[in-house]
């Protein structure tokens, strides 16, 4: 698979002035940049389960607030990101508000943060982040975490574009941005255009559901997010799983194994201890050196403020305003798995 050495992407639509809801109906035309993580496995946030839904437009039956502050202010400063960055770097930043397409692969669309004049007459493209400053170590040592690197070189696939940068703001200082140059790999591009199309064509135009191959606990979250549970008077016939229930019933018993273990390892060590605490006194830390090594033990009291579940009822019986503006009900599934011998 590969693609032809010069091409001119497509104008698929005019974003300017369009609506969320709008831009989001485009987006279920094809693959988008922030797709291609997903695609790859790469996304730590959402599985191919999820993304599939998204573009066959199936709505989930939990809904999840999307509009958080981390996203309000990527959305905010996209704009202050692109300035500092001409900033630091000289070059000129412009946007274009259209969506883009790749001619040859038309499922590929392409909405550019902004692009870039280059010295040398060409044109880049710049990708504008930001991210909270305890995520800057996945920036360490030139760094780019891996689904933004999926998502800069999509672009770079759609638009035919050689070079592209990815800026990201950790905080307001200006010492405090990351910016990270990728040139076009061909070889890599190919892989990706490869996935993206067996997704699209074997699973999206199909209608087929994707397996689920990211961690169970983002897959559990896909499962939570797009199906309703039903509580139903008999419970459902499980068939073709044989070989892996009875192997969960073996590692079932082998944590609850090493569990005991560990909690008769906890009890050796709280009673060596005790006397320590009991000779500490009031004290809430003691030290000892023994030979070359120091050991420190504290022992102190901790506090914890919350309201049980009598004082909750009282509270929306006698206050219910005040119940209903601060207390938020969240519901989720519990797995549990027993045994019985038949």
């Amino acid at each position: 698979m590969t693609t032809t050495a010069t091409y001119t992407p497509n104008v698929l639509c005019s974003t300017a002035g369009m609506s969320e809801q709008e831009w989001l109906g485009w987006r279920t035309k094809g693959i988008g940049g922030s797709d291609t993580g997903t695609v790859l496995g790469a996304n730590p946030y959402k599985t191919k389960r999820e993304l599939y839904y998204e573009k066959r437009g199936i709505q989930p039956v939990k809904a999840k607030d999307e509009d958080t502050l981390p996203l309000r202010w990527g959305k905010a400063l996209e704009q202050t990101v692109a300035e500092e960055f001409s900033i630091q770097t000289g070059l000129r930043v412009y946007e274009v508000k259209q969506m883009f397409q790749h001619p040859q692969y038309p499922f590929m669309l392409a909405n550019v943060d902004r692009f870039i004049d280059l010295p040398d007459g060409t044109v880049g493209i710049l990708e504008c982040k930001t991210s909270n400053p305890n995520s800057k170590f996945k920036w360490d040592d030139g760094g780019v975490p891996f689904h933004y690197e999926c998502q800069v070189r999509h672009y770079m696939s759609v638009m035919n574009i050689d070079t592209a940068y990815i800026a990201c703001l950790f905080e307001n200082s200006s010492d405090t941005m990351a910016i990270r140059k990728i040139e076009r790999d061909l070889a890599f591009e190919e892989q990706l255009i490869e996935a993206e199309q067996d997704f699209w064509e074997n699973y999206v135009l199909k209608g087929v559901e994707p397996p689920f191959v990211e961690t169970p606990e983002l897959c559990f979250s896909t499962i939570d997010k797009y199906v309703q549970a039903q509580f139903n008077k008999n419970a459902f016939v499980i068939t073709g799983f044989d070989e892996s229930l009875a192997r969960i019933a073996e590692l079932r018993a082998e944590k609850k194994r090493l569990e005991d273990e560990q909690k008769a390892i906890q009890n050796q060590i709280d009673s060596l201890v005790l006397p320590i605490i009991d000779a500490m006194g009031n004290n809430t830390s003691g030290t000892a050196t023994v030979g070359s090594t120091r050991y420190d033990i504290t022992y102190k009291p901790m506090e914890r403020t919350g309201i049980n579940k009598d004082n909750l009822k009282r509270l929306q019986i006698n206050v219910p305003d005040i119940y209903d503006q601060y207390v938020t009900t969240t519901s989720s599934r519990r797995l549990s798995f027993k045994t019985t011998a038949v």
